[in-house]
């Protein structure tokens, strides 16, 4: 089972581009089958923020252990320049066991500069 609430680095994101992740999720050594479970993964302005923006995740490969989430463009685009976000991904198993895996703060989002 990964460790909950392993601390991971900061988080970069530039504001309106499209944020593509790939996660392994593992046992401290070797991929775990994450075949059928759900995972969520939210940025808030503060932990107790009303708004959440959120990633969608979907398990790319489950026998590979491998979860990909993906931060549209348009929900991008609602992030705030110079703001640090908290997030966290949470795994939810077959019997519905919530894990923190992974969460941090972002670094300050970057404006987007080229515009179409």
């Amino acid at each position: 089972m990964p460790s909950p609430g392993k601390l991971c680095p900061e988080l970069s994101l530039v504001r309106v581009d499209t944020a593509i992740l790939m996660f392994t999720i593992t046992d401290g050594t070797s991929p775990i089958d994450i075949t059928g479970y759900t995972f969520l993964f939210m940025l808030r302005t503060a932990p107790d923020a009303a708004t959440a923006i959120s990633f969608t995740c979907v398990v790319t490969s489950g026998t590979a252990g491998i979860m990909t989430a993906t931060l549209t463009a348009v929900d991008a685009a609602t992030l705030i320049k110079d703001t640090a976000y908290y997030y966290d991904v949470q795994m939810v198993d077959l019997a519905s066991t919530k894990t923190t895996i992974i969460s941090g703060i972002t670094q300050p989002i970057i404006a987007d500069v080229s515009r179409v």
